[in-house]
């Protein structure tokens, strides 16, 4: 029998980006009421977590003082000031900064601002009851985000380069990855291109 885990679990919320495809930094671009950027931070925050770490890059400055303070408290803000390198850069970034108590990390897509909070809630809850070192949450068979990394991940996660996320990593742990099967369509729904923004800005809140 597999014993319970109890450990802290942060949340790495990477929104450093260049919105090459989009024209203008997309992590403010509208969501019904709300930026992206907003909505995701949002999702997390009224989750389980313990910690939130946000990796902010391209258009910094501007992202920082477009979103309300209010929606900043108790936020880690990391800039990764090498973000054209690719997604690993931050990746790096974000888990450099999660703190030495946190036994492992959910890694948000600030561009991904549809996924429930129960869902995110979920994958905590079977990290902890369950032995898996990587847990996928699956939306009818396909795999999608937030992906939980076990502290044991990290250092491998950090080593990767260019514009890879850790999924690059799955091979390696075949055997220690866990799929939670969720009613969630906002885990394979991304804003990567201004076809993408046009078709879903106007989805309501189904957190």
């Amino acid at each position: 029998m597999i014993a319970e885990r109890t450990g802290r679990v942060a949340a790495v919320i990477l929104a450093a980006g260049q919105s090459a495809r989009m024209g203008e930094p997309k992590q403010l671009l509208r969501v019904g009421n709300t930026t992206i950027l907003e909505r995701t931070i949002e999702n997390v925050r009224g989750t389980a977590v313990d910690e939130i770490v946000l990796v902010l890059g391209f258009a910094a400055d501007q992202i920082r003082q477009q979103i309300p303070a209010g929606q900043l408290d108790n936020v880690t803000i990391v800039v990764n000031e090498n973000f054209a390198q690719g997604m690993a850069s931050s990746l790096r970034a974000g888990l450099s900064a999660v703190s030495a108590h946190a036994s492992a990390a959910l890694i948000v897509l600030a561009d991904q601002p549809f996924v429930h909070t129960a869902t995110i809630d979920r994958i905590i809850e079977h990290y902890r009851g369950l032995g898996a070192q990587i847990i996928i949450p699956c939306y009818k068979g396909q795999r999608g985000n937030p992906v939980l990394l076990d502290r044991v991940i990290f250092a491998e996660a950090m080593a990767l380069e260019g514009n890879t996320g850790c999924r690059a990593i799955f091979a390696n742990h075949s055997n220690d990855i866990a799929e939670v099967a969720v009613d969630d369509e906002g885990v394979v729904l991304d804003i990567d291109d201004r076809a993408a923004y046009e078709r879903l800005r106007g989805r309501g809140n189904t957190n």
